[in-house]
């Protein structure tokens, strides 16, 4: 079992590692059309602009606005990821897709558990289809140049924002804020379920 948690983890890095690596593509700072990153969107009061570690100033991606693009890119990738994940672990706790995940195994979604313990459930020819797909959306699907972080030039669920509208720019902290909490959420649903020994959401019967 751990030679395939660990084929997995290697699996799903390869594909993820994409976001990291710097652009085959040179984008000028004049292309990027970006603000001065202290004036962009995102940086939220309490904390205001926050780069305590200097990634913008030191990043191997050109100059500070450059860096910033990079980086806000991830956040808003990595956000987008999380919350997902976070309403995918409240739906599962009560709901199950019918059917099979394997049939050949006689392994149906109903018998996948919640949480991390999925990890040792799913087969590995799952696993590998999944990192296949992520890696595929890696390789096809580009950020437009020129637009804000994260535009791949997909809409926002079919409606049409005019580029830089106060509408828009609400709707994108809104995405950024809702994105960093769900980081945090994942992060803590999967340290609780570890403290808890395995108990996934144990919080919640506080609220039953």
């Amino acid at each position: 079992m751990s030679r395939v948690l660990s084929a997995v983890t290697v699996a799903l890095c390869m594909a993820g590692s994409a976001a990291f690596a710097p652009s085959s593509v040179k984008t000028s700072s004049s292309a990027l059309n970006v603000l001065a990153p202290e004036k962009e969107v995102g940086v939220q009061a309490p904390v205001g602009f926050f780069d305590p570690l200097g990634f913008c100033k030191n990043g191997p991606y050109g100059n500070r606005e450059e860096n910033f693009y990079h980086y806000r890119g991830v956040e808003v990738k990595h956000g987008r990821i999380a919350m997902a994940a976070t309403l995918g672990m409240l739906t599962q706790q009560n709901y199950h897709f019918e059917g099979y995940l394997a049939p050949s195994q006689g392994l149906s979604f109903a018998d996948v558990p919640n949480g991390l313990k999925a990890l040792s459930v799913v087969p590995l020819a799952g696993w590998c289809q999944m990192a296949v797909v992520i890696g595929m959306h890696e390789v096809l699907i580009k950020q437009r140049e020129g637009r804000a972080p994260g535009d791949f030039g997909t809409g926002y669920f079919g409606f049409a924002l005019d580029d830089q509208s106060s509408k828009q720019l609400r709707g994108l902290n809104v995405e950024i804020a809702n994105g960093r909490l769900a980081m945090l959420g994942i992060l803590g649903m999967f340290a609780s379920e570890i403290v808890h020994n395995g108990e996934v959401l144990a919080e919640t019967k506080l609220f039953s």
